[in-house]
Formats: structure tokens, C-alpha cells, sequence
């Protein structure tokens, strides 16, 4: 399926509604380590934005706001994630595969299920 970007408000209610999953943990796959959610997070939309963003916030975590140097008007969201055993590896997956993946279902704003 092809994924559309959010608008930030939009954006900004898909982060609060999936809130909840902050601090639970997940294996991404069966041969991958359990990581722990830490965050659900506003971002850009562009893959390559999106993964500077996530750099960021991993280099700053809380004490600076990563989305401050996008300028850009389309937006994703993402689950952010630190390994349980090493924190210091990390992994961030978009909303949409992250529910799919997860069985989650959600109706978002534009028609993407």
C-alpha cells in the first residue's frame, strides 16, 4: 500500500491515539531482540527526513525538539524503540507497518487503513 503524508494536526491526533503503546515491548520480528517502545513521535514524511529525525532524537532524546529543524509541511508518525539489552541500538518503524504488523486496526485520516 502506498502510505500518504499527514497534515501535522492530523499527525499530531495519530500520535496521541497510539500514545498508549509507550513503554511496551515488541520483537519486530521472531528472529530479531525484544526492543521496548520509548516514544511515538510526529515526524517528516520523507524516508530520508525521517531518519535524520530519528538520529536526532536518539543523539538528544527529550532535551531538544528533532521536528524544530524540519521545514517541510508533510508528516508521518513513528514508533521509536531501544533495545532492551543494548539501548544504544535502536529502530523506528512508521504507524501504518507498525499497526499492520502489530494487527492493529485503525482507520487514519485520508482513507489509508
Amino acid at each position: 500500500m502506498i502510505h500518504t503524508p499527514f497534515t501535522l494536526e492530523e499527525a499530531i491526533d495519530i500520535q496521541e491515539d497510539f500514545e498508549d503503546l509507550v513503554d511496551t515491548d515488541f520483537k519486530p520480528d521472531a528472529s530479531s531482540p525484544v526492543f521496548e517502545i520509548t516514544n511515538v513521535l510526529v515526524c517528516p514524511f520523507n524516508d530520508h527526513d525521517k531518519k535524520l529525525f530519528a538520529d536526532r532524537y536518539n543523539l538528544a532524546k527529550e532535551d531538544e525538539d528533532p521536528l524544530s529543524a524540519y521545514t517541510g509541511t508533510e508528516y508521518d508518525v513513528i514508533v521509536f524503540a531501544l533495545n532492551l539489552v543494548d539501548e544504544s541500538n535502536y529502530i523506528y518503524i512508521d504507524i501504518r507497518s507498525f499497526a499492520e504488523r502489530m494487527g492493529i486496526n485503525y482507520t487514519y485520516p485520508g482513507g489509508d487503513q
